[in-house]
């Protein structure tokens, strides 16, 4: 089963932080044509560009964030057009004039033939002059030197919709071969049994990425420190791309 089935249930509460959500909207607004969101999950942003009213389309790997997604635009009374399929061979008649990948989605590619197979696909359906969306990660070298077996980095405690609390602990392991993290996320819940998903993140250094979508045909790529449109720096650890077809 997909890390992110299992997640599904939990994941609105897991990945509550929407310091990104504005950026979006903003730039969705911007494109005055059709938006396509990669990795949509439960519809974290794609269901407030709906409530906006934007022309939004959204694709995503996991069955169960996507039957959450379509439970919660139930519950909003909008209808959402969110397909299950995988970003490097998705095929929609639709051609967008913006493609957005948020939270990191395109790190779940782990070499650079996915990434270039992947980054053509998002170039064939962007119509002339549409733009590319990214945000990827840059680890620190405190994270670099996590190797070895998981090492803990981080400890939340999260309240349910329903009242009940939870904890939660973040796991790393590096691996330098691949710049490959292997995360291990632990979810307790009083005297139930923790609930315990692992995923991997392929992480790509910044001359990278440029070379990447400069080699995909995207023009001027250009990258970002965070959310605000910020020059980006060597220790920034939230990079964001902005580049056009």
């Amino acid at each position: 089963m997909d890390v992110y089935d299992e997640m599904a249930e939990y994941y609105d509460m897991i990945y509550s932080d929407h310091i990104d959500l504005d950026f979006y909207l903003k730039e969705a607004r911007n494109a005055q044509g059709p938006v396509l969101e990669v990795a949509c999950g439960t519809g974290r942003i794609l269901l407030r560009l709906l409530q906006e009213g934007i022309d939004a389309v959204g694709i995503d790997l996991s069955q169960g964030m996507l039957e959450k997604l379509h439970d919660k635009a139930t519950s909003l009374g909008i209808g959402a057009n969110a397909v299950h399929a995988d970003m490097g061979d998705f095929k929609l008649e639709k051609r967008f004039k913006l493609i957005i990948v948020p939270y990191r989605s395109f790190l779940h590619l782990k070499d650079d033939s996915a990434r270039k197979k992947t980054l053509a696909n998002f170039r064939e359906h962007l119509t002339p002059g549409g733009c590319l969306i990214l945000h990827t990660y840059n680890p620190s070298k405190a994270e670099m030197e996590m190797q070895g077996g998981y090492h803990k980095f981080d400890y939340e405690e999260l309240s349910a919709k329903d009242g009940k609390r939870y904890s939660l602990e973040w796991f790393l392991d590096y691996e330098p071969i691949g710049r490959i993290g292997h995360y291990k996320i632990i979810l307790r819940q009083g005297k139930e049994k923790p609930r315990e998903f692992l995923m991997d993140l392929g992480y790509v250094p910044v001359e990278e990425m440029d070379a990447l979508l400069k080699g995909a045909g995207f023009r001027n790529p250009r990258v970002y420190c965070g959310f605000g449109y910020s020059p980006f720096y060597d220790d920034c650890k939230e990079a964001l791309w902005i580049a056009e077809r």
